[in-house]
């Protein structure tokens, strides 16, 4: 079976569970914007422990670049898997015992993978997992709370900057999974690490911020538009100077 199906599985699951959210607590706008919240959360903080300091490998057999190979896993499995779960744990508010028991089952389907040979450790353990699953879900519990309890302006404007970095981030990694873009700052020697680093960490951070200061400071509502020219005078900047290349082939 090709590696690949194992990762078909992950967006089955996902999708089931989103599904069921959307079914029993309605609002799919709000939902969408947990979703596309607790999908930066997870794409941002799995970044750092597999593209920085090179934890695991996910091997969907789709690229011969193992980088590409992470690219491609980490989005699967944050997109589906990771952020699914605490959107339902968001809506559902469920007890600390039944997030320990979700914690064990993302424990269950990385073992299954490893025994599966389509996910390798380097140097983390099946534990860290576990641990880091169930101290998500806490958080992401308790962030939904804040949200709807506080008239704090800090926590729903986190939440806008989140979802303003994962919607650049988004067609950044879809275009270099492609081979139709990418970003070259020469960090480091392989193409597709160095183009995420500076997109991930640097460059849609910074549009991330900018787009989050249009959203709150100016008082006309036109200003909500400035972030677009931004962007794309940013990015000519950025193709100009040889940083930003694009393929046509």
């Amino acid at each position: 079976m090709p590696n690949i199906v194992w990762y078909y599985g992950l967006i089955a699951i996902g999708a089931v569970i989103i599904g069921y959210t959307a079914y029993r607590k309605g609002s799919a706008l709000d939902l969408l914007a947990y979703f596309l919240f607790t999908t930066a959360l997870s794409w941002f903080g799995e970044a750092f422990v597999l593209f920085v300091f090179n934890a695991y490998a996910y091997q969907p057999g789709a690229y011969s670049d193992p980088f590409l190979e992470n690219i491609l896993g980490h989005i699967i499995a944050n997109s589906a898997l990771w952020a699914a779960a605490a959107v339902w744990v968001m809506r559902f508010q469920p007890s600390l015992l039944r997030m320990a028991l979700i914690s064990i089952g993302f424990m269950l389907v990385e073992e299954l993978f490893l025994r599966a040979g389509v996910y390798s450790h380097h140097w983390w353990r099946t534990y860290m997992t576990g641990i880091l699953a169930f101290g998500f879900l806490i958080a992401m519990k308790r962030w939904y709370m804040v949200l709807q309890e506080t008239g704090s302006r800090f926590p729903r404007g986190a939440s806008i900057w989140t979802i303003a970095w994962i919607i650049l981030q988004t067609p950044t990694s879809v275009l270099l999974l492609f081979d139709k873009q990418f970003f070259r700052v020469n960090g480091v020697d392989n193409l597709y690490r160095d183009s995420t680093l500076f997109s991930g960490f640097l460059y849609d951070v910074a549009m991330a911020f900018v787009v989050l200061f249009f959203m709150y400071v100016p008082k006309n509502r036109y200003w909500r538009a400035a972030p677009l020219p931004i962007l794309v005078a940013a990015d000519a900047w950025l193709w100009k100077g040889g940083i930003l290349v694009f393929y046509t082939l």
